[in-house]
């Protein structure tokens, strides 16, 4: 049977994440930093809640028991939009956002799509402050959800920054995307400009260029959900994982 404590991407590898950052970098969240609220030096810890939000309650608990602060961007979509999981999270302390997805959602259709994030906006807003949003990658889909905002301004709707286009040039960007944290298997899950400083795999080796303190910070990306709480969601995920990696390369192949 599986040792699931030594396996990546597991509840217990992520408690491991924790207690290095923990132990070398004080955290700020994705408002501080577009606040420029931070230290010196520094780790930004960001969650996109693409599914089973019961998985992020759990990584906010450990991170609140160690300290850390994160934001979460949580999607409107009725199976991840629960309102008593983001008012828990919202109180240990952790930034709530808006992971918007709206020009996907509406085919393209702005005008619609600007109706319908001011709508998922104002409900988020009845359980918590929302000052950050982040867009929803959706890889199957042609839209980048980013674009919206070539057409509006996001302050005007009382944001003060987007996850990816707020970001500086100077951050060390580093994600879970396709259960790997070298973007290899991203297709709009990057800062735009910026480029990859190191390469990590596993989140050993990244723990381990976390305790080097060599870097004056880092920007961190994870999916609660890829972080397994036992072995049938561990297998699932992985098998998931290879699949979507898979139609990710296909799909890049028809879009050159």
């Amino acid at each position: 049977m599986l040792d699931l404590k030594n396996r990546d991407f597991t509840i217990f590898k992520f408690r491991d994440l924790c207690e290095a950052i923990a132990d070398t970098y004080p955290t700020v969240t994705v408002a501080d930093y577009i606040e420029d609220k931070c230290p010196e030096k520094f780790v930004l810890m960001r969650h996109d809640v693409d599914r089973m939000p019961g998985h992020a309650l759990e990584t906010a608990k450990i991170e609140y028991e160690l300290g850390i602060k994160s934001t979460y961007y949580f999607r409107s979509i009725k199976g991840v939009f629960k309102p008593d999981v983001i008012e828990n999270i919202s109180d240990m302390g952790h930034e709530i956002g808006y992971h918007y997805e709206t020009l996907s959602e509406t085919n393209g259709d702005f005008q619609k799509s600007i109706e319908l994030f001011q709508s998922h906006l104002d409900a988020f807003r009845d359980i918590c402050e929302v000052k950050t949003i982040c867009m929803h990658g959706r890889p199957l889909s042609k839209y980048d959800n980013r674009d919206l905002w070539k057409t509006y301004d996001f302050k005007k709707y009382g944001i003060i920054g987007e996850a990816y286009l707020s970001a500086g040039k100077d951050l060390h960007y580093f994600t879970d995307t396709g259960r790997r944290w070298d973007n290899r298997n991203s297709i709009r899950d990057f800062l735009p400009g910026s480029s990859e400083s190191t390469h990590v795999d596993t989140t050993d080796n990244l723990i381990k260029l976390i305790k080097t303190a060599d870097f004056n910070n880092f920007y961190i990306l994870s999916h609660p959900e890829r972080w397994s709480l036992n072995i049938f969601d561990w297998g699932v995920y992985y098998g998931l994982d290879i699949v979507v990696n898979l139609g990710k390369k296909v799909l890049g192949v028809m879009r050159q």
